[in-house]
């Protein structure tokens, strides 16, 4: 079966903005390892605009007291837009100093490659103190589907700059016209990490139901990935605070019942133990 190493918990999976709740949730759940949410407009337990020494010690303490480390950032934004970027390198400075080994984030609009370049080279910059890989996210702009963006990383070529793939994600820019197992494998060579995140369609939407219970085939792609690359990086990752448009991908904010949150955790480790190796 295909390992899960290290396997950590996307705090993410638990709305709202409290950073508390979400430690809680990652310590009940039996992890050891998180990536810190930091997503701009969605899950913003980690606030860009309070990153000094002072916060960074404080988040440390909250997780050195529930046995938990950092081992990633999720710092989602625009890098073309220079307010999110300039956030985005206080996401950065932040996962640096609690010692993450790696920052995950979207790129921007396809139509703004050039911006996204100059900006990224800046934060390939700031990131080489730390030895930290930013990992470029697939989100259906100017990095989506592995079979796209193989060439974006050719030209990037430099070796802390990476691939996190997102099957719910490709999934739900794909329209679900989309073979993940097929896919995923195209991405090898780039990938340094993997969202476990499900989708499925319905009713003109796009939801993220428990892992193994939307249409990604989750089966599938731990099979593919398996004969390939026995052992892999991986967060789990399982919103059920909003739900999106399939028809202009706008987002809406959902308010799941915490039993139901839970609920959804437990279904997605219980498929994950009966199919990989964590």
């Amino acid at each position: 079966m295909l390992h899960l190493s290290p396997f950590w918990f996307c705090t993410n999976s638990v709305p709202g903005d409290d950073l508390i709740p979400a430690l809680d949730a990652a310590r009940e759940f039996g992890f050891s390892d998180v990536e810190l949410s930091a997503i701009d407009g969605i899950s913003e337990q980690i606030v860009a605009e309070r990153v000094c020494d002072e916060y960074v010690a404080w988040v440390r303490a909250r997780l050195e007291e529930r046995g938990l480390r950092c081992v990633a950032v999720s710092g989602h934004c625009d890098l073309t837009n220079d307010r999110q970027f300039a956030r985005f390198l206080k996401k950065l400075e932040f996962a640096g100093k609690i010692g993450a080994t790696r920052i995950n984030t979207r790129c921007g609009p396809a139509c703004r490659t050039v911006k996204f370049r100059k900006n990224l080279s800046r934060a390939v910059e700031a990131a080489a103190p730390y030895r930290l890989r930013i990992n470029l996210e697939s989100y259906g702009d100017i990095v989506g589907t592995a079979r796209e963006c193989g060439p974006i990383f050719r030209e990037i070529g430099h070796p802390s700059v990476r691939y996190n793939y997102d099957p719910g994600n490709n999934y739900r820019f794909a329209r679900g016209e989309i073979s993940i197992a097929d896919d995923i494998c195209e991405s090898l060579e780039v990938l340094d990490c993997l969202h476990l995140k499900d989708a499925l369609l319905r009713d003109g939407y796009i939801y993220n139901p428990p892992i193994g219970q939307g249409e990604v085939g989750y089966a599938a792609v731990f099979s593919a990935l398996e004969k390939r690359r026995p052992s892999i990086p991986c967060g789990l990752e399982v919103p059920q605070s909003f739900r999106v448009r399939a028809s202009d991908f706008a987002t809406e904010q959902l308010t799941p019942a915490p039993e139901e949150v839970r609920r959804a955790i437990r279904e997605s480790l219980d498929f994950i133990a009966q199919n990989c190796v964590v």
